[in-house]
């Protein structure tokens, strides 16, 4: 059996990453993620017939050694190290801080944007995962694969992911650090002890919330206790808020945050978000961010690993296959975040002259693939022309710094709102 270059490489780099896993596993994991690129699929058969013939080797070979990687280890047989016991299965939980060190160790921005979100698998699974969210895609780097059936509530899950996550910073060296996390989360997920949970790790929750009888009180005097409904701010097209106070009137689920409203023209609904940035610091359209996580679940699915044909029917094992789709991402990312940004330098080049005549603020670059797509075609023409991807670093987009128009409902005083020039 010959090993291609661009697989060694891989191997290599994923070596170097994930040091708590045995030299085995992380042939193999090397493997099904490359293979889950050059198929476009992730499931055992496609991945292993792929892989077959590219490495020159048996379909049954392959086969078994991808089964082995997700199976766990009661389902294994032979014996372990020292010649007792069952094989090693991999411990998915422990693969999330080296996962997390390894994005950090290559990521050129200061800021970090991180989505909470759950995606359901029909009626069989739900995920829920905590995704660093890069250029219009996402890779995860905590999730927890729960039975769609199972009764309960998610918060334990949550939590439990939140402090791994946590965990995994903290022991990063402090130049690799972010200077902020921000941590982005739908209406659907909120709750006070989310928001609670964010803040006691030193990151900056910014969670939409259900405005409907919601109300909120911004610091300083006001009528009728100071409360307004949450839904009155920013209730017009092209109109936006923000304002520190309290959020909701109930003492069961008050809190004391800044509430942020947005509503851009054309849409029929505001954005109506709390965090605990001062109003001056935040900014409603970094929410703008939280979609693509929703992108990173469609690259997961249809729109890339087709993980919606998987028969897995149990979580454990998805949970390994979602690690070795992590890893994909990784490189597909890198690969097509490298490549949209030279194309963007590109385009910016070709317009500057006319940017400067008509004294136009620079456009967003024009993309004609999304990053994913583009790493994926990428990394097959040099794995399949034996050339090994080259080594690319994440460089984020700048943040969306919108400056929206300003509403102060009625009954507020103008201190009370952070207004911003149009």
């Amino acid at each position: 059996m010959r090993r291609p270059r661009a697989l060694s490489a891989w191997t290599a780099e994923l070596a170097s990453a994930f040091p708590e896993l045995s030299g085995p596993q992380v042939k193999v994991l090397a493997e099904y993620s490359m293979g889950m690129v050059l198929a476009g699929r992730c499931g055992l058969s496609c991945v292993a017939f792929t892989l077959s013939r590219w490495m020159g080797q048996s379909f049954d070979a392959a086969r078994e050694r991808l089964r082995d990687w997700y199976c766990g280890a009661a389902d294994k047989s032979g014996a372990g190290r020292g010649g007792t016991g069952r094989r090693r299965e991999v411990e998915v939980g422990e693969c999330f801080g080296p996962l997390l060190g390894w994005v950090v160790a290559d990521w050129e921005g200061a800021d970090l944007a991180v989505a909470l979100d759950a995606t359901t698998l029909g009626e069989r699974f739900v995920v829920l995962e905590a995704a660093v969210l890069y250029r219009g895609g996402a890779v995860p780097v905590a999730w927890s694969v729960l039975p769609a059936a199972a009764r309960g509530a998610w918060k334990p899950h949550w939590l439990r992911l939140l402090g791994t996550f946590g965990a995994m910073l903290d022991a990063l060296p402090a130049r690799r650090r972010p200077a902020r996390v921000i941590v982005l989360a739908d209406r659907g997920l909120y709750a006070r002890w989310l928001f609670r949970a964010i803040v006691a790790m030193g990151w900056h929750p910014m969670l939409r919330i259900n405005s409907y009888n919601a109300d909120f009180r911004p610091d300083g005097p006001g009528p009728d206790g100071g409360y307004v409904p949450v839904a009155s701010l920013a209730a017009e097209a092209g109109t936006s808020y923000a304002a520190a106070g309290t959020i909701f009137r109930n003492p069961d689920n008050r809190q004391a945050c800044s509430l942020l409203a947005r509503r851009e023209p054309g849409y029929e609904q505001a954005w109506h978000l709390v965090t605990d940035l001062p109003p001056d610091e935040a900014e409603a359209a970094w929410y703008g961010l939280r979609a693509w996580v929703e992108r990173g679940f469609r690259h997961a699915k249809g729109g890339g690993f087709h993980w919606d044909d998987t028969r897995m029917t149990d979580p454990a094992r998805a949970e390994r296959q979602w690690l070795a789709m992590a890893v994909a991402s990784v490189l597909l990312l890198r690969q097509g975040g490298r490549q949209d940004q030279e194309q963007g330098q590109e385009q910016e080049h070709e317009h500057e002259h006319e940017r400067e005549q008509s004294q136009e603020p620079p456009r967003r670059p024009r993309r004609i693939l999304s990053v994913f797509c583009m790493g994926m075609l990428l990394v097959r023409i040099m794995a399949l022309g034996g050339v090994p991807p080259p080594h690319a670093r994440f460089a984020p987009e700048p943040w969306p710094n919108a400056r929206p128009c300003s509403s102060v409902p009625d009954g507020l005083t103008a201190a009370a709102a952070t207004t911003r020039p149009p």
